[in-house]
């Protein structure tokens, strides 16, 4: 795999790799014509697909994707692609990170969690140097006509200075991260995600649970879409019973509401963005015997 430094990211270096995530889907040509178009300006290039089932148009999902997946790529031109439209157009940029990767999309915040797990931004430059794009640009279509051939210049060796002119960090556009709240013996929190499994992923870690007095083994009170739930706090979702709804640590080491062999946003008809509420309740001592009554 090949090292880029900061140095060689400045002086225009060749990447081996160009990573690739959108909304496009796979039911029409759109992946495979910007891969073509990226295979144009850099055939050394090796591309990965991260994703292109984002829901359309959602900049958040395909940020919280983006930037789950760049810990685990290596340094390279990240082409991002969640692009909606309206009367003005989000600018296209170029952030070069921390670790001498190139991060390309559109300034719309889709990039922004991206940067931090990279090393931070420091360099930007705003995509507009007409000769690097496409001869016909399409209002419709700038991933394909703007984005890809930039991305293959840049992975081809363009220097950054040659995309167009240096933007001031402090005027990027930022999503806002929603912080989960722990008080006293209870979490708020939301859906941050939902995976093709139906995993419902929460914007919280295991410390927050912790925080809230909640440990591995016990069992918590899950209050969403106006139900209450008693739902066992497990390493995974394998050590329960088919069909069982369990909290566990996701892949991503984020806490999810998972059913075995089900789907946990099915079961509580849930989407991205909904809030919940985690709670401790008292748990039996070990050994403990329910009480007899008479």
């Amino acid at each position: 795999m090949a090292r880029v430094t900061r140095t060689t990211a400045e002086s225009g270096s060749r990447y081996d790799w160009v990573t690739f995530l959108s909304d496009y889907g796979h039911d029409d040509v759109f992946v495979g014509v910007c891969k073509g178009v990226l295979a144009r300006f850099a055939p050394h290039a090796r591309v990965i697909d991260i994703c292109h089932l984002i829901t359309p148009q959602d900049v958040v999902q395909g940020a919280t994707s983006f930037a789950a997946a760049l810990d685990f790529l290596p340094p390279a031109v990240h082409l991002a692609m969640v692009d909606p439209q309206s009367a003005h157009a989000a600018r296209g940029i170029v952030v070069r990170t921390g670790d001498g990767s190139l991060l390309v999309g559109p300034d719309n915040g889709l990039l922004s969690l991206g940067w931090k797990v990279r090393g931070g931004v420091k360099a930007v430059v705003e995509i507009a140097n007409r000769e690097l794009w496409l001869e016909h640009i399409h209002a419709t279509f700038r991933g394909r006509d703007i984005f890809a051939p930039v991305a293959g210049h840049l992975a081809s060796g363009r220097p950054l200075a040659d995309v167009g002119p240096a933007v001031d960090p402090n005027d990027l556009v930022t999503l806002e991260v929603h912080e989960a709240v722990v008080d006293d013996d209870h979490v708020h929190a939301e859906i941050s995600a939902v995976d093709h499994f139906g995993n419902a992923s929460l914007n919280i870690a295991r410390s927050d649970l912790e925080a809230a007095g909640i440990a591995l083994g016990d069992t918590v009170e899950v209050r969403c879409n106006g139900r209450t739930l008693a739902v066992p706090f497990t390493h995974t979702f394998g050590e329960v019973a088919a069909g069982r709804l369990t909290l566990c640590e996701d892949s991503f080491r984020a806490v999810q509401l998972a059913v075995n062999a089900g789907r946990a946003d099915q079961e509580l008809r849930v989407n991205r963005g909904d809030p919940i509420v985690i709670a401790r309740v008292p748990q039996e001592p070990p050994g403990a015997r329910p009480a007899v009554t008479r």
